[in-house]
């Protein structure tokens, strides 16, 4: 059994925390540690932490003070596991309890293939089951809704040594990003089964074409020369370094190996 860390960064998420401690307690895939950094926590968030480690041991818990940008925590998150298979887990979103069993699976059962990713269901509210279902092998509603490979994939480690980490120039598109750079160095394949509820509250702040999410998405699109959808905000990408990220300057195939 392949060891599985997840990269879980928590800010203001109290509401959320019970739900997915009780989640993670159900999950299959025994071989699993949840690395979790936590941007200014509560006393009570810490406490509902303790309660579980004390039961399960497997939550590697970084307390932060104040608040970190995505990029940075999800980093920490990467350089603090300990696993060979690693995925994100934000704590918002619930998996079904096969869910990092099967992708673990897959990627023990396949060498050559570098990342999984399976369907998913958006729920509106958090411990909904019912809602729209998404087939992940959809590959052009996923690369218009930013989601090239959906909220739930795991990837192999090494992988890391050809797509470097996460951008910390970023503030919302960091998993995008990534992703995108998982698809263009790497071997990726389709799991046909729902992986989990991914929380969708509807249109906010961050959704709006004029937010920071919106920018992102298109920095992210002249990136790596994906048409681009806003394009009237390709004057303010100029704030951010496109052809660089966290440590270095990323150069990508212009071969996509998803299967």
């Amino acid at each position: 059994m392949t060891k599985v860390s997840t990269i879980t960064a928590c800010y203001k998420m109290g509401k959320y925390m019970e739900g997915f401690l009780d989640n993670l307690s159900q999950q299959t895939h025994k071989d699993l540690e949840v690395v979790m950094d936590h941007n200014d926590p509560t006393i009570k968030e810490v406490e509902l932490v303790e309660e579980h480690n004390e039961k399960y041991d497997n939550i590697f818990h970084i307390q932060v003070d104040g608040v970190d940008p995505l990029g940075i925590s999800w980093n920490r998150c990467i350089e603090n596991s300990s696993g060979d298979y690693l995925c994100i887990w934000n704590v918002d979103d619930l998996r079904t309890p096969d869910s990092i069993e099967m992708m673990a699976k897959a990627l023990d059962e396949n060498p050559d293939v570098d990342f999984v990713y399976g369907d998913f269901i958006i729920v509106p509210t958090f411990g909904y089951t019912e809602g729209e279902f998404v087939n992940n092998a959809n590959r052009e509603h996923l690369l218009k809704s930013g989601m090239i490979l959906g909220p739930f994939f795991m990837f192999r480690k090494s992988i890391l040594e050809k797509t470097k980490v996460f951008d910390e120039q970023l503030v919302s598109g960091n998993d995008y990003d990534l992703a995108l750079r998982l698809a263009f160095n790497g071997k990726g394949m389709h799991i046909p089964h729902n992986s989990g509820y991914y929380l969708n509250e509807g249109l906010g702040l961050s959704t709006r074409p004029d937010s920071k999410q919106a920018l992102e998405r298109t920095v992210i699109e002249l990136r790596y020369g994906l048409d681009v959808i806003e394009p009237r905000l390709i004057p303010a990408t100029k704030e951010y370094d496109i052809e660089r990220i966290h440590n270095g300057t990323f150069k990508f195939k212009a071969k996509c190996l998803i299967i």
